[in-house]
C-alpha cells in the first residue's frame, strides 16, 4: 500500500516493517514515530485496525482516529499498528495467531534494533503500552487487552464486536448497517470466490466494504467468522465469554469504551450487556468499581475518526487511562 498523505500523520517519522510471513506474503506493521526530541524510552500506544474482520489496512486513514495521532504527539508515545489476516480466506483462528505473534514481536530484539538505527534513535518503553482498536479493531483489541491485562496499562476500544455470536450478526438484520440494503447473492457469490488459506490483509475497495457490509446485513458475518475455528477456544472468540473466566483481568487504568448512539453496524446493546457485566465480576471478585466505563455519544459507527484528543467528553473519558498508562 502507498504511504497516504494525511494530517493525522503529519508530525511522525513512519517506518514500515513485516512482523510476520504466511509463506511469501509479510503481514506489516506501520511504526509511528513523533519527529520530537526525547530522551529516555517512549510509551507505546498499539492501534488495532477495523473493517468487519474482513477488510481494511493498518494506514487506511479514513477510519484512523485523529484522537490518537493527538495523543502520541502529545505525550512522544510511539503508535504501532499492525496488519493481519482477513476473513473470509483466513479463519478466526489465524487472526488471533497473528495477534499473538505480534504481540511477542513487540518484545522481539529485531524491533529495538529497527527503532535503534532510526535516523533519530529511540526506545520503547514496554512497561508502558496503551491499546485501542476500533469496530473489529475494537475486538481485536479487548482481546490483546484481557489476555494481556498485566503487561497494559490501559485500553481504550471504540464500538467493538464483543457479540459475533448474538443475533444481531447471525442473523439477517431489517435495518441494514448504514441503512443500505446489499443483496445476499452478492455476498454468497463473493463468499465462493474466496479461496480458504490465501493470504490477504490490505483490502480498501468499495466492493469489499460493500461486501464486508453485505455480511454483516444477512448474518454472513459471524458464519465467516465461526468457519473452521476449532483452532481457537470460545474465550478467544468472544470476550462476554473470557468475562466468566475466574482469572478474568483488566490492566489497572482500566479500559475505556466509546459508543456511538446511532449505530447502525455495532448495536449498542451488545456492547452495554458487556460493560455491565465486566463491572458485576470485577466488583464481585476484587471489589472494584467501574474499571470498565462505557461513554455513549451521538453518532454513526465511526463517529470518533475526526475526533481530536482536545474534546471535553475525550478528556473525560480517557483521564484515568492515560494517568495510569503514563506514570
Amino acid at each position: 500500500m502507498a504511504i497516504p498523505s494525511d494530517p493525522k500523520l503529519n508530525g511522525f517519522d513512519l517506518i514500515q516493517t513485516n512482523y510476520k510471513s504466511i509463506g511469501d506474503h509479510g503481514l506489516r506493521t506501520d511504526i509511528l514515530i513523533p519527529q520530537t526530541e526525547y530522551d529516555g524510552a517512549r510509551p507505546l500506544i498499539v492501534r488495532v485496525h477495523g473493517g468487519g474482520l474482513m477488510m481494511g489496512d493498518s494506514l487506511y486513514m479514513d477510519w484512523w482516529p485523529h484522537w490518537v495521532s493527538d495523543l502520541a504527539l502529545q505525550k512522544n508515545a510511539i503508535i504501532i499498528s499492525p496488519n493481519y489476516r482477513l476473513l473470509p480466506e483466513a479463519t478466526s483462528a489465524d487472526i488471533y495467531a497473528d495477534l499473538d505473534d505480534f504481540w511477542t514481536w513487540l518484545r522481539a530484539p529485531s524491533l529495538a534494533t529497527l527503532l535503534s538505527n532510526h535516523k533519530t534513535p529511540t526506545k520503547l518503553d514496554l512497561d508502558r503500552i496503551f491499546v485501542t482498536g476500533e469496530s473489529a479493531g475494537g475486538l481485536l483489541s479487548l482481546y490483546l487487552t484481557l489476555v494481556h491485562a498485566e503487561e497494559i496499562r490501559a485500553a481504550s476500544s471504540a464500538y467493538p464486536c464483543v457479540a459475533l455470536n448474538a443475533d444481531s450478526f447471525s442473523q439477517s438484520r431489517a435495518n441494514p448497517p448504514f441503512g443500505v440494503s446489499i443483496s445476499e447473492s452478492m455476498v454468497e457469490e463473493n463468499f465462493k470466490a474466496a479461496v480458504l488459506g490465501t493470504a490477504k490483509s490490505t483490502i480498501t475497495s468499495e466492493q469489499s466494504l460493500t461486501f464486508m457490509l453485505g455480511a454483516v446485513q444477512h448474518g454472513y458475518l459471524s458464519k465467516f467468522y465461526q468457519r473452521d475455528a476449532e483452532g481457537a477456544a470460545q474465550e478467544v472468540l468472544y470476550p462476554m465469554t473470557r468475562l466468566e473466566n475466574p482469572g478474568f483481568k483488566i490492566p489497572r487504568g482500566g479500559i475505556a469504551v466509546f459508543h456511538g448512539r446511532q449505530d447502525s453496524v455495532v448495536p449498542l446493546g451488545d456492547v452495554e450487556l458487556f460493560v455491565k457485566r465486566a463491572n458485576e465480576l470485577l466488583k464481585a471478585r476484587s471489589g472494584e468499581e467501574g474499571g470498565v466505563t462505557l461513554t455513549v455519544r451521538d453518532g454513526e459507527h465511526g463517529f470518533d475518526g475526526p475526533v481530536r484528543l482536545e474534546e471535553v467528553w475525550l478528556q473525560d473519558a480517557m483521564r484515568k487511562a492515560i494517568s495510569v498508562w503514563l506514570e
